[in-house]
Order: structure tokens, then C-alpha cells, then sequence
């Protein structure tokens, strides 16, 4: 079944009820079995995906037990759990590190303190199944002892078995939350877990995404996005169809994620048939012709339904570009926008907010709103204050801060030669691999070991 005829399904109500009752049913009946990591998947999925009420606030009663039973617990039971489950292996199968895969686990696995005697080194990891991949690889608990984790989620949602794995006794881990709806539901939670208001588009290097002092501004809109469709470039041609009395010079900057290709984009853009319409696609640019671009554009357009914390979206506001984001958008690009960023909009209002915007874009100061409110100098400060204020609390030293990172889009150091810094570190982490036990893959070895 393709992801169009789920989205249809899905817009029935009918199958929105029955589809949460059955994931209610059966995450009950794997609890009462004991199996907490199946369990909780499909409770946690019934929270967030559905959006039935009445089946939502009886998950989320169920969920709250379970996770003051997992607090409770020295070792996490959902993680022993998970542990015990083929899934645990199968994400752990993608990693190199296991000698089976092919990602690089350290792509998304940042070290940001050192170790020191008697002081906590601090490790960030970025992705939902980062989270997973960390604790089916490492002993988490060895890393815990001497290492407070950072979690940089990507995605909206985070009632999801990947977070509440962390929730260990005695132990804070740090939880970026980017959407009022996460940061709420973190705090519901409570200790071990802290949030902090910020997520992934909060580290653009603001150094790289920068205005220009001239005016050379010869794209009217910019999209920044794969070809996916719920990016919904089908929405902006639409919209530009009801543009008839003036020139729009349109540039969608992407790439293939899935099936869907540049030629896709063009053949739902042949609805235009406005030769006052130029659509220019330009494919799999490198971050400093993505920052070129952005720099001679006059607005950014963000249409996607649901989405993370989008990235492209700030580094146009560093660059100067003001936006236009579809005002029912689940995630964190909503909460960016004000009268200095951009305006919201529904999709019916979508031609005259172009023409709005394409109008008023000067009146507009985007880079002087998010140069006070993120950008990776902004968040490293932040998260380096919660750090020292948790460690305070908890009555242990903190004499040296985090180094500076950004997303580019994986996990980098600001300054490059940072990762020697932390060679021993990383040493160490390695040191900590599991051994994925009686799987004949493996052979019972220490994963990555020969």
C-alpha cells in the first residue's frame, strides 16, 4: 500500500478509530505479556498519529504508568526490552560499526565535552534512530556513568519508545524540543529527562548563510526541499496559477529521496501554463551554492503538512529571506514566524500572500530576528547554561563548556580540528560496544571487532 492511499485512508475518521483501537488493544495485551518495547510502540503510536481523543487520553494514562515504572527501575525495562527484540539488531545492522552495514554512526554521534575525573563529558545525538542505534550498539549504561546525553530529535512526536529508553535512574539526559506540544509532553515526563526549546534548524552556521550587501535578488520564491510529495510543491503551482498579471522567477532547490524525481516536479508544474512563470529546478547543490541562492532570493515558501525543525527555512532567514509557511504545519517552523520573519498561510490564501510578500519582502528582517534567537553561537550557549545548571543540581563540578557545532547538514564541529580534541573520546566509545548475543550473524563477537 503507497503512501498516497495510506493519506487517503487516513482522512476517514472511521479508519482513523479503528486503526487506534486495535494499536490499544494489542499494546495492552504485549504489556500485560511483558513485552514493554512492542507495547509501548504501539501505545506511543496511538498518542501521536491518529489524532482520536478519546483513544489518545487512554494511551497516555497508560503510557504515564509505564514510565513511572521505568523510573523507578535502575535498569530500564523498555530498553531490556528492546534489547531483546529483532528490531534492536535490525537498526543495529545498518551501522558499518557492526561490520554489516553501511552508515557511520558517528554521523550523527558528537562528542561536545571531554571527560574529565570526577566531571561529566557531554555526548549529542541527532535522529530518532540514532537513539535507537546507540543503545542497541553501546552499553548505554558505561556511557551514561561518564558521559550526559544530549538528544536532538528530527521529527515532531516524541511520545516514542527511542526517547523513554533514556530514562535512567540517577542519570539527566537533555531533550531538545523544537514544538510547544514536545517540550510540554518532556516536562510531563519529568527528571531524568530536561527539555530545552530549540532543535536541529537551531544549529545553522550563521558564518555560511549570510546576506549580501547588494540587491541581486532575481529569484521572486525559493523552495528548499526534496521531491517527496508531502512537501507539497503541487500546492505552490496551484497557487501560482492564480498569478496572472506579473513575472514570478521561481527556484526549487532539491533532491531525490525515494522514488519521486525533478521530473515528477516538472510534469505536476506543467499545470502552470503561464509564460510569466519561470520554474527553475536545480539539484543536489553543496551548502555554500545553497547559501548562494538563498542570498539572491527574495522569499522562502514551506508548505509541508508535518515536518521536524525545518533547517532550510532558518538558513534563509540568516540569509535575509523572509517567509511564507502553510499555517497548519505540525513542527517547528510555525513558531519562527512573526512580523519580522515572513507570514503564515492556508492554502487558499496562498496566491495572495505571494503576491503579498513578493510586495513587502523589504519591510522584512529576518537575519536580525534569528541572529538573536538561534544560529549554532546562540544554541551552543543555551545548552551549555542547562548543562551547568543541571550539573549544579546535582552537586557536581562543571569547569569546562562545550565546544561549538552545526548541522551541515550532519553533525560537524564549528571548529574542525576539534574531533582530535576528543580522541580519546571517541576511544572510548568504541570500547563500549555489546555483543549482539546468539544472533548467527554476529557470531556472538563485539560488534565491529573481528
Amino acid at each position: 500500500m503507497n503512501r498516497e492511499v495510506i493519506e487517503y485512508l487516513f482522512g476517514m475518521s472511521f479508519v482513523r478509530w479503528m486503526a487506534a483501537i486495535a494499536f490499544f488493544l494489542k499494546g495492552t495485551l504485549l504489556l500485560g505479556l511483558g513485552n514493554f518495547y512492542r507495547g509501548m510502540v504501539d501505545l506511543c503510536w496511538v498518542s501521536r498519529v491518529p489524532d482520536v481523543a478519546i483513544m489518545k487520553r487512554q494511551a497516555d494514562k497508560r503510557i504515564r504508568q509505564m514510565i513511572e515504572q521505568f523510573k523507578r527501575e535502575k535498569e530500564n525495562k523498555l530498553a531490556l526490552s528492546y534489547l531483546a527484540n529483532d528490531n534492536a539488531f535490525a537498526c543495529a545492522s545498518l551501522y558499518s560499526i557492526t561490520r554489516i552495514g553501511k552508515h557511520d554512526i558517528f554521523r550523527d554521534l558528537i562528542v561536545l565535552k571531554t571527560a574529565f575525573e570526577n566531571e561529566k563529558g557531554v555526548i549529542l545525538l541527532k535522529y530518532a534512530r540514532t537513539f535507537e542505534a546507540v543503545m542497541a550498539i553501546f552499553d548505554v549504561r558505561r556511557l551514561l556513568d561518564r558521559y550526559l546525553f544530549v538528544l536532538e530529535p528530527c521529527w515532531a512526536g516524541y511520545c516514542d519508545p527511542s526517547l523513554l529508553m533514556f530514562i535512567s535512574y540517577g542519570h539527566p539526559v537533555i531533550v531538545q524540543c523544537f514544538t510547544e506540544e514536545d517540550s510540554q509532553f518532556i516536562s510531563q515526563v519529568g527528571a531524568p529527562l530536561f527539555p530545552i526549546h530549540m532543535g536541529p534548524a537551531d544549529w545553522v552556521d550563521s558564518d555560511l548563510f549570510s546576506t549580501d550587501p547588494g540587491d541581486d535578488r532575481i529569484y521572486d520564491l525559493v523552495m528548499v526541499a526534496n521531491w517527496e510529495r508531502h512537501k507539497r510543491h503541487a500546492q505552490l503551482f496551484k497557487a501560482l496559477c492564480n498569478i496572472r498579471n506579473r513575472p514570478v522567477h521561481v527556484l526549487l532547490i532539491g533532491f531525490q529521496l525515494g522514488e519521486r524525481t525533478a521530473e515528477d516536479i516538472k510534469q505536476e508544474a506543467a499545470i502552470i501554463e503561464n509564460p510569466l512563470i519561470k520554474i527553475e529546478i536545480r539539484e543536489n547543490l553543496p551548502a555554500r551554492e545553497v547559501a548562494s541562492c538563498l542570498k539572491r532570493s527574495k522569499v522562502f515558501v514551506f508548505l509541508s503538512r508535518k515536518e521536524g525543525d525545518n533547517k532550510a527555512l532558518v538558513e534563509a532567514m540568516f540569509s535575509g529571506v523572509p517567509a511564507i509557511v502553510y499555517d497548519k504545519t505540525i513542527g517547528g517552523a510555525k513558531y519562527r514566524i512573526n512580523s519580522a520573519t515572513g507570514v503564515l498561510s492556508s492554502d487558499e490564501e496562498l496566491s495572495e500572500k505571494i503576491e503579498y510578500m513578493l510586495d513587502h519582502y523589504r519591510e522584512f528582517d529576518p537575519r536580525n530576528w534569528i541572529t538573536q534567537h538561534s544560529g549554532s553561537v546562540v544554541a551552543t550557549r543555551r545548552l551549555n547554561d542547562i548543562i551547568k545548571h543541571i550539573t549544579a543540581q546535582a552537586g557536581e563540578k562543571y569547569t569546562r563548556d562545550i565546544v561549538e557545532k552545526t548541522n551541515s547538514p550532519n553533525l560537524t564541529y564549528k571548529n574542525r580540528k576539534c574531533r582530535d580534541l576528543f580522541k580519546e573520546d571517541y576511544e572510548f566509545i568504541l570500547s563500549c560496544q555489546r555483543r549482539l548475543a546468539n544472533h548467527p550473524k554476529c557470531q556472538n563477537r563485539v560488534m565491529g571487532v573481528a
